[in-house]
C-alpha cells in the first residue's frame, strides 16, 4: 500500500478541521453587529433646554418601537463642539436655537432639519412678588439687571442659545454693560453652564433674576418677567440629523416622531414649549402623493428613490402633462374623483399652470427653467432654419398638446404672438400637426422617423445624451418667449408638509443633476 494512502485519513481531518474553523471564524465575523449599524440605539445630542422634552418622548418612542435613545445633554454651543468630533457615534441634534443649526449645517455636520418648538428669553424670578419673603427686586427693564443690587445670572455667552438670543435682542452696548458687572470686584453677575443650572439658581435663592426660556422659567416654577426689549427675542428649537450618521433612516423615523404633531410636539405642549404650526402627522411610513410635469422626470427621478431610501417613505408621483395635472387636481377638489388622493406637492412644467391651482397650494419656490428647442433628423436634411418652418405643409410636425401640457400651451401662445398658428394649421397642408401629451413622445417619435420637425424642451433632447449624438439635432429659437419656469409647492392641506419640504430642499441641492439634463438653474438658496 503507498505511504500516501495511509496519509490520506489524517490529511482529511485536519482539513475538515480547518474548514469548519475558517467557518466558524467567517460566520462569526459577518454575524455580529458592525459599530452602529445592527445597534437598536440611537445617540442623540440635546440642549439642555429641551431635554425634559426628549427624554419623555425616547421613553414612549422606545415602548412603542424598541429603539432606545442614548441622550447626551448640555448648552447647544458645548454639543456642537462635541459634534465636530464625534463621527458616526451620534445620530441626532437638537439646538435650542437657528443658529447653532446654520453653523452645524454650514460645517456640514447635519444634513436634515427639522423644527421642534418655539420659545423666547424672559426673566426668570422667584414667585410672589413685594410680598415674598426675601421680596425680590422689582426688574420691568433691561436696564434693572444693571443694578449693584440686582443678583443675576447668565447661561453661558458663548455655548447657550438663549443668551445669543438675548444679546441679539438687546444690542450690543447693553449687553456688553451686562457683562461688564461681572468682571467687578465683587460681581453679581454670575455665568451657568446652561439655562437649566441658570433657572435653578434663582429657584434656590442664589441669584435674584436669570436669563431663561418662558418654558425654562415654568419648569422651574418661577415667574416669567416679559421685558420689553424681549419682545421679539422669540426662537425656534431645531433637530439635525448628522450627516455622519450610521443609521440616518432610522434617525430620521426618530426625527418625524418626535416632531409629529400626535406625538412629540404634545410632550412639547406639556412642557410649556410652543409647539411648530401645521407639524407633520406621524405614519410610521408616510404615503405621499407628488404630480410632476413629465418633463421634470429625468430631473428628478432618481433623487426621488435616494430621497424615499433614505427618509423611510413611498412617494407615488404621478408625471404627465400639467394641463392633465391640472385637470385632475380641480377633479379631485370638486369631488369627482372619489377616493383620489389630492398632491402633497406639485413640480410645474410652468408657472401658468401652477397659478391655475395656486389657491390649493403654499407660496411656489421656482426652482429651474427650461429653453424650448426646435428639433430635427440629425444633418437637418429638410434644411429647417427657423419656427417659421413650422408652416411648412410638406413637414411632418410634432407639437405638445396645447390643452394637455404646459410645453403645447406655450408653443401655442408663441405661434400666436408670432401670427404663425394659422399657416401652422393651415387645413391644406399635407401632413397634420400631430400632438402628444408629453414631448418625449414626440422625441421617440422622430428618433423611429415619424416626424420631421418637432417643438420640445431642451431637457427632452438632453436627459438621453444618444439623442443629439445620434439622432437630432438642436436649433435654438432664441426668443424670450420660447421658455418655461419650473415652480414647486406643498399643498396646504398635506399631512406632511415639513416632509414634503425637505424633498424639496434634496431639489435644491441638486443643481448640476438638473443642468446635465439640460435645465437652467433659477433657485436661490435653500432653508436652515
Amino acid at each position: 500500500m503507498p505511504r500516501g494512502f495511509v496519509a490520506r485519513p489524517w490529511l482529511l481531518a485536519v482539513g475538515s478541521l480547518a474548514a469548519m474553523i475558517a467557518l466558524g471564524l467567517l460566520l462569526w465575523l459577518t454575524t455580529r453587529p458592525g459599530p452602529r449599524q445592527q445597534s437598536d440605539e440611537l445617540v442623540l445630542y440635546c440642549t439642555n433646554a429641551l431635554l425634559r422634552t426628549a427624554r419623555d418622548v425616547a421613553a414612549e418612542y422606545e415602548q412603542e418601537y424598541g429603539v432606545k435613545i442614548d441622550i447626551d445633554t448640555a448648552s447647544s454651543g458645548a454639543l456642537l463642539s462635541k459634534l465636530r468630533l464625534a463621527g458616526d457615534r451620534v445620530d441626532l441634534y437638537l439646538a435650542a436655537e437657528e443658529s447653532f443649526i446654520r453653523d452645524a449645517r454650514r460645517q456640514g455636520l447635519v444634513a436634515e432639519t427639522l423644527p421642534v418648538a418655539r420659545q423666547h428669553v424672559v426673566v426668570g424670578v422667584r414667585p410672589g412678588g413685594p410680598h415674598a419673603e426675601p421680596s425680590p427686586p422689582r426688574i420691568t427693564a433691561f436696564t434693572d439687571l444693571l443694578k449693584d443690587e440686582v443678583r443675576v445670572v447668565l447661561p453661558n455667552p458663548e455655548l447657550t442659545a438663549v443668551s445669543k438670543a438675548a444679546a441679539r435682542a438687546v444690542g450690543t452696548k447693553p449687553w456688553d454693560a451686562l457683562l461688564e458687572r461681572s468682571r467687578k470686584s465683587g460681581a453679581r453677575v454670575a455665568y451657568a453652564g446652561t439655562v437649566s443650572e441658570a433657572a435653578q439658581a434663582v429657584q434656590t435663592g442664589a441669584a435674584d433674576a436669570a436669563l431663561v426660556w418662558d418654558a425654562t422659567a415654568r419648569e422651574f416654577g418661577l415667574e416669567a418677567v416679559e421685558l420689553p426689549e424681549f419682545r421679539n427675542a422669540e426662537e425656534t428649537a431645531w433637530l439635525g440629523v448628522a450627516a455622519a450618521s450610521a443609521r440616518p433612516t432610522a434617525a430620521l423615523h426618530f426625527a418625524r416622531y418626535l416632531t409629529a404633531r400626535d406625538r412629540g410636539e404634545l410632550a412639547v405642549r406639556a412642557h410649556h414649549f410652543q409647539p411648530i404650526a401645521d407639524a407633520d402627522a406621524w405614519a410610521d411610513v408616510p404615503s405621499l402623493v407628488l404630480m410632476s410635469g413629465a418633463m421634470l422626470r429625468p430631473g428628478i427621478e432618481e433623487l426621488l428613490k435616494d430621497f424615499q431610501r433614505r427618509e423611510g417613505v413611498e412617494i407615488t408621483t404621478e408625471y404627465n402633462g400639467c394641463g392633465v395635472l391640472v385637470g385632475e387636481m380641480k377633479a379631485i377638489q370638486a369631488g369627482q374623483e372619489k377616493g383620489k388622493h389630492f398632491p402633497d406637492a406639485y413640480f410645474s412644467c410652468d408657472v401658468s399652470f401652477m397659478s391655475q391651482v395656486q389657491q390649493w397650494f403654499e407660496a411656489a419656490t421656482l426652482v429651474s427653467q427650461n429653453d424650448m428647442v426646435l428639433a430635427v433628423p440629425k444633418g437637418n436634411p429638410n434644411h429647417v432654419a427657423s419656427i417659421e418652418d413650422l408652416a411648412r405643409p410638406e413637414l411632418r410636425v410634432g407639437l405638445a398638446h396645447p390643452k394637455n401640457s404646459a410645453l403645447g400651451a406655450l408653443t401655442d401662445d408663441l405661434l400666436k404672438k408670432l401670427k404663425l398658428r394659422d399657416k401652422v394649421y393651415d387645413p391644406g397642408r399635407q401632413h397634420a400637426i400631430v400632438h402628444a401629451n408629453a414631448a418625449d413622445t414626440l422625441v421617440n417619435q422622430m428618433r423611429a422617423g415619424a416626424l420631421d420637425l418637432i417643438v420640445v424642451y431642451r431637457s427632452n433632447l438632453l436627459s438621453n445624451p444618444e439623442n443629439a449624438e445620434k439622432y437630432m439635432d438642436i436649433m435654438e429659437m432664441n426668443l424670450p418667449e420660447a421658455v418655461a419656469r419650473q415652480p414647486y409647492a406643498v399643498a396646504k392641506d398635506s399631512e406632511h408638509k415639513y416632509l414634503m419640504r425637505r424633498l424639496l430642499e434634496k431639489i435644491l441641492a441638486s443643481k448640476e443633476d438638473f443642468q446635465k439634463k439640460g435645465f437652467r438653474w433659477i433657485a436661490e438658496g435653500r432653508g436652515p
